[in-house]
């Protein structure tokens, strides 16, 4: 419609610390990576700054990673945060595609708490499935504060962004997670149901998959923002210095790996025990939050269990966070590699830093996917 994979299309996810893009080409009936950036917001917290200086921050950082030569382009799909979403899994007697058209806006006010003229809502079939004797379909529904959305829109226009599309990072992740469902994994473990947990600054989202269709998406409110604030306590830091220390020196200890202490540790060892009682309690209740989700998925959407877990977002660059999840839990982790079926010239891209910072790169490539879809 746009002719846009002919110049390629870029994937915009905009993130609490972090913007990162992914431009890709069509390429016969497979792609081409053309470009991969991602540029830190600040290395101050976002959320205390001021609102107006905030989204000066966002709208002159938007523009600078566009104008990268490789990314190059003004025409987006990106995607809003799941705190900005309802996000809902419902089910309805099978119908046809205009009989739920037509139903769907009547049927959307049970399950979201605003007015109709409040919200912009859209709508996807899952699947079909039969339960009671009864045959129904099980439907994907996503609204938005007209505010939210206008807000957002507002930004990308005066960022000098066409947005093509506005998805939910979440759904985008999926995207992403379906390019590469039949691929060999680094565990070897085949898994019907997998948790995909993308750990960013400020959110933790869980979305939980089978054979590649989503049934859950639920937001836990920690991130790596609460992780680097327990090390700013513990250490009277600036903000910015508790979040290079705990890229330099955190580590979490697990079992099967513990930190060996000499007799005289050194002073990176005291540092990184010292972290690593700074997180303990907030590296807890994200587990417990995490196992309520599994709990629920498993007891209340009577699904299997989850068999596997794929890491995504900033702060599952932790040390030792997918063994202290996989320890935990009793289920294989792995770090999520997005570009396993993707071309990469290796002359136009360092390999080293795309592997370094793959996990950064999830939302974006689900995004920049989307158009392939249609």
């Amino acid at each position: 419609m746009f002719g846009l994979f002919e110049q390629g299309i870029v994937g915009l996810d905009i993130g609490s610390s972090t913007i990162k893009v992914v431009k890709l080409k069509k390429v016969k009936d497979s792609f081409e990576l053309l470009g991969a950036e991602i540029i830190n917001l600040s290395s101050e917290s976002i959320d205390e700054m001021d609102p107006d200086v905030k989204q000066t921050l966002y709208i002159n950082t938007i523009k600078k990673i566009l104008k990268q030569k490789n990314i190059a382009c003004k025409n987006v799909i990106t995607a809003l945060p799941g705190d900005s979403t309802i996000i809902r899994y419902i089910k309805m007697p099978y119908m046809t595609q205009d009989e739920l058209k037509n139903m769907i806006p009547y049927d959307a006010e049970q399950y979201i708490p605003l007015s109709r003229d409040q919200i912009v809502f859209d709508y996807q079939i899952l699947t079909e499935l039969e339960e009671e004797n009864q045959k129904k379909l099980e439907v994907l529904l996503v609204a938005v504060k007209n505010e939210t959305i206008n807000q957002f829109v507002d930004m990308l226009k005066t960022a000098g962004v066409n947005a093509i599309a506005v998805d939910v990072d979440s759904l985008a992740l999926c995207n992403a997670y379906s390019l590469n469902l039949n691929e060999e994994t680094e565990t070897g473990v085949k898994a019907d149901t997998v948790a995909l947990i993308n750990m960013g600054a400020k959110l933790t989202t869980i979305t939980i998959v089978e054979k590649g269709i989503p049934h859950l998406t639920r937001d836990i409110n920690i991130g790596g923002h609460n992780f680097t604030k327990e090390i700013q306590r513990e250490f009277n830091l600036s903000y910015s210095q508790a979040e290079e220390l705990k890229k330099q020196h955190a580590v979490i200890m697990v079992e099967s790996e513990e930190l060996l202490l000499s007799s005289s540790p050194s002073a990176d060892d005291e540092k990184a025990s010292r972290i690593f009682e700074a997180i303990t309690p907030t590296l807890n209740k994200l587990l417990n939050d995490i196992k309520r989700s599994f709990d629920y998925y498993e007891g209340t959407v009577k699904r299997k269990s989850v068999q596997k877990i794929l890491l995504n977002g900033g702060s599952s660059k932790i040390k030792n966070i997918d063994r202290f999840l996989s320890e935990r839990l009793g289920i294989p982790v792995e770090i999520n590699y997005p570009f396993k079926n993707i071309n990469i010239n290796a002359k136009n891209f360092d390999l080293d830093y795309l592997r370094a910072n793959a996990i950064f790169f999830n939302v974006a490539l689900g995004l920049a996917l989307r158009k392939g879809e249609k």
